[in-house]
């Protein structure tokens, strides 16, 4: 038997909101098992695009961190060049590919903090481009399946 996580999440929320949810008699007891539900269905989503969310979003971040290093100085360049320091990693465990991401995150913040006191047409550009990649992650992250 090989378990398939997002399956067994859908069908755990299928079973919450079709055949458990009729059975409860309170509206506290039927919110609490349709935000189970809900949640259920979310984590069987993100389970299935994670791997691939933080993969397209760390190369995006090391383009972005890459062409943003020219602009720093100082605590913000060392950030920076750290993050683009950080390796790939040697498998593609979700826990493995966050690590980067987050890594790499760390850098943007720092560029980010890095530019936004440049007052010049690359500083506000590179301005742009970040909140752009903010805007972007954000909407990878939305839900098909919302709560209740």
């Amino acid at each position: 038997m090989r378990p398939d996580a997002g399956r067994v999440l859908q069908g755990i929320a299928v079973n919450l909101l079709s055949n458990v949810m009729p059975e409860i008699r309170t509206p506290f007891g039927q919110q609490t098992v349709g935000i189970a539900g809900a949640l259920a269905m979310m984590l069987a989503e993100e389970s299935d695009r994670a791997a691939n969310r933080l993969s397209v979003e760390s190369a995006i971040i090391r383009g972005i961190l890459t062409d943003g290093l020219p602009l720093t100085r100082d605590e913000a360049h060392a950030a920076v060049s750290a993050a683009l320091a950080t390796p790939a990693p040697a498998d593609i465990r979700v826990s493995s590919l966050l690590a980067e991401n987050d890594a790499l995150r760390a850098g943007l913040i720092a560029l980010h903090a890095a530019v936004e006191q440049l007052d010049t047409p690359e500083g506000h550009a590179m301005d742009e481009r970040i909140w752009a990649e903010l805007v972007e992650s954000t909407r990878r992250r939305d839900f098909q399946a919302k709560m209740l």
